[in-house]
């Protein structure tokens, strides 16, 4: 529920977006 209420905010959204992306980057191997 805490994700969806940061989704209300563009900003806060863009960067919970970019550390998911970063945290998933180092746990699922990109090759």
């Amino acid at each position: 529920t805490s994700l969806v209420l940061v989704t209300h905010d563009p900003r806060m959204a863009m960067r919970l977006d970019r550390v998911l992306e970063l945290r998933g980057g180092m746990l699922t191997p990109m090759d």
